[in-house]
């Protein structure tokens, strides 16, 4: 209960100064079912200590939204609505892997990307050059942003004004990109970022799937999660500080999305979603996992609108194809 407390602090605490209170919050998903079997415990025992971790979780139910949808499903849709969907795609690995099937591979992703044919601007993060030219042949859109060999690509159905970059201090996959994108007369800016990676995905694979609290390899590979961790949430810092500022000076109205390699209750997510709109507490339900690999319990996907949009949807699609989920959503461009 302590640590869930302690978790809490996350979003105010920079970790570049206090990275321990970052690290728990990344296991807050865990610490929030701990609490819950400690409710069921002491119920069966001493019912007032029960009532400690109900108050624990009461005490942060702002963050349980950032994990747990609770909205119903359906909308009322609207003409001035558009569809935003925003991909992690691994720069289509599931298609290159092997060249065995590999056509096979292709026509079942491009066949679920056409299925999301309501979709008016992809914000696609790592992404190469052979596979934007593959996606621009299958997909056909008009319009594309891709400023590096490999990194964020903006697609969009309608025209793009003007567009640059917001460089990460590290390497240029881990970027932001923006474009002005022009829809029935209006302009509003779409970010595509994609923040610096913990680079922790194999190691953690490897503690999950041989773990031994009596191996010393295991420990050796929690210290080294925690280590990557902390220095990866320090360095995305300064990018977000940056990407933040730029927001700040837009003249149009904004849509951020992409991969923030972060949680809810991180200090980053803090920064960029200050006096924005998320599109999963608004809309999404269920669990708000978009990590597809072994680590479990992840959010670090999202599409965030300022507030003259109106989320009207938002979805998660639970496919294979990456080590992430695409997640859309459904806005509306002027609230009646």
């Amino acid at each position: 209960m302590i640590v869930t407390l302690f978790a809490y602090l996350s979003p105010y605490a920079n970790p570049k100064h206090l990275w321990p209170v970052s690290v728990i919050a990344v296991f807050y998903p865990w610490l929030l079912l701990f609490n819950f079997i400690f409710i069921v415990f002491w119920m069966f025992n001493k019912f007032r200590y029960a009532l400690i971790s109900v108050a624990t979780i009461l005490l942060g139910f702002n963050y349980l939204n950032g994990f747990i949808g609770f909205n119903s499903s359906g909308y009322m849709s609207s003409p001035d609505q558009i569809e935003i969907l925003s991909y992690n795609t691994q720069n289509l690995y599931y298609i290159y892997k092997t060249e065995e099937n590999r056509k096979a591979r292709t026509d079942k992703f491009f066949k679920f990307m056409k299925d999301q044919h309501g979709v008016d601007i992809i914000c696609a993060q790592e992404l190469g050059l052979r596979s934007i030219e593959l996606w621009n042949k299958k997909m056909k859109f008009p319009h594309v942003f891709a400023p590096e060999k490999v990194g964020p690509v903006i697609f969009s159905n309608h025209p793009i004004s003007d567009r640059g970059q917001i460089h990460s201090e590290v390497s240029t996959i881990n970027s932001c990109i923006w474009a002005d994108i022009s829809i029935k007369g209006t302009t509003y800016r779409i970010y595509n970022l994609h923040m610096e990676s913990n680079k922790i995905t194999r190691t953690a694979e490897k503690v999950i799937e041989e773990v031994n609290l009596q191996n010393k390899e295991t420990w050796s590979g929690v210290k080294a999660i925690i280590k990557r961790y902390k220095n990866n949430a320090s360095l995305r810092i300064g990018h977000a500080e940056r990407i933040r500022a730029h927001m700040l000076e837009s003249p149009y109205p904004i849509i951020l999305a992409g991969d923030f390699n972060d949680v809810p209750m991180s200090y980053l997510y803090h920064i960029l979603s200050s006096g924005m709109n998320d599109s999963f507490i608004k809309k999404g339900r269920a669990f708000g996992t978009t990590f597809a690999g072994k680590i479990p319990a992840l959010r670090i996907d999202y599409i965030l609108t300022d507030s003259q949009f109106k989320i009207l949807d938002h979805k998660i699609m639970k496919e294979g194809f990456s080590d992430h989920y695409p997640i859309k959503s459904v806005v509306q461009l002027k609230q009646e």
